[in-house]
């Protein structure tokens, strides 16, 4: 999938693993901005950009924002929740920061 670096102002072609690799060790952020708004299952929240990043390489954090606005709400996931939660490949757009 392409994928626009918005540190060095490229565009690239990365997968998810690729993306993985990228943000655990190395302190980058992706941000998945999707086709279209999703909201949990209790319908508490709405948001149409999933911001990621990584902890410490082997826990990660999803902080949300809906149309333009940083929500409030996070949620954190280990490695493995990964393969269940993180799509970039759902996305309309994928930035790395």
């Amino acid at each position: 999938m392409q994928v626009y670096d918005k540190v060095n102002k490229t565009e690239l072609t990365a997968d998810t693993d690729e993306l993985i690799k990228l943000m655990a060790p190395g302190g980058r952020q992706v941000d998945l901005y999707l086709k279209e708004k999703k909201s949990d299952e209790d319908g508490y929240m709405t948001w149409d950009v999933e911001h990621w990043s990584s902890v410490d390489g082997r826990r990660f954090i999803r902080c949300y924002s809906l149309e333009g606005r940083v929500l409030s709400e996070s949620t954190g996931h280990n490695i493995y929740d990964l393969r269940n939660e993180f799509k970039p490949e759902e996305a309309e757009k994928v930035e790395l920061s």
